[in-house]
């Protein structure tokens, strides 16, 4: 199998205790060819220190603090994959997810973006449960469903990003719920894959940002996706 960039950003804000979790399981991957983006979104527990060890490996940038989303459009600016993912400081890779994402999106040029199933681990690493992310074959069962509520783990998806190139990137106006709105603008211009394996270990410790979700962000966006689909959502 050919083996193209795929680049993976990860935005982190004081998770130095998490990160080289998220690190190791990345240089794990078997898949050879990976470029690593830290953006540190103003941290101010060591992050810089953490990550020297780690050299040539990762691609490191600092920035002031302003949230998720503009650290992850400028890991996005700088990314040069053909397929980016965004991994969160917090969470883990499991098995060869790279090499089996890949595959799959470079069997079909029509899919924009594709996402996994995932386990939940707490703060500690410990396995909780399994979470069998749904999915829908048709596109239009696919927009109604996610117009009830986000089932795609961000941390999960892996996107092509020539396809990011003509929808744009997240929202730096939505705190929370960027990821819920990128969704809607892929599947306006693009297909969706998915792998119903396990490759994903998303961390619940507590803190994450949806322990304190925004209804407000999902409002919006489920306003939006009403104007890229009027055809289905009006």
């Amino acid at each position: 199998m050919l083996t193209p960039k795929v680049s993976i950003v990860i935005p982190t804000y004081n998770h130095a205790r998490y990160l080289p979790h998220a690190l190791n399981s990345i240089i794990n991957q078997s898949y050879a060819n990976i470029e690593v983006l830290v953006i540190d979104d103003g941290s101010t527990d060591g992050t810089a220190e953490l990550v020297k060890p780690y050299g040539s490996m990762i691609d490191y940038v600092y920035k002031q603090n302003g949230g998720t989303p503009s650290a992850l459009n400028l890991g996005l600016s700088l990314a040069t994959g053909k397929y980016i993912c965004w991994l969160s400081a917090d969470d883990t890779l499991i098995g060869e997810k790279v090499s089996k994402q890949v595959g799959l999106m470079e069997c079909d040029s029509s899919l924009g973006f594709s996402y996994t199933s995932f386990i939940v681990i707490d703060a500690n690493g410990n396995k909780q449960y399994d979470v069998n992310s749904a999915y829908f074959t048709d596109k239009q069962e696919m927009v109604t469903k996610l117009m009830e509520g986000c089932f795609i783990n961000g941390s999960s998806v892996m996107m092509r990003k020539s396809a990011l190139k003509l929808i744009g990137n997240f929202d730096e106006n939505l705190p929370q719920a960027h990821d819920y709105d990128l969704w809607f603008r892929f599947l306006r211009h693009f297909n969706c894959g998915f792998l119903a394996e396990h490759l994903l270990a998303y961390r619940w410790h507590g803190e994450n940002m949806s322990q304190n979700p925004d209804e407000a962000c999902s409002v919006i966006v489920r306003e939006r996706a009403k104007q890229l689909f009027p055809e289905w959502l009006n």
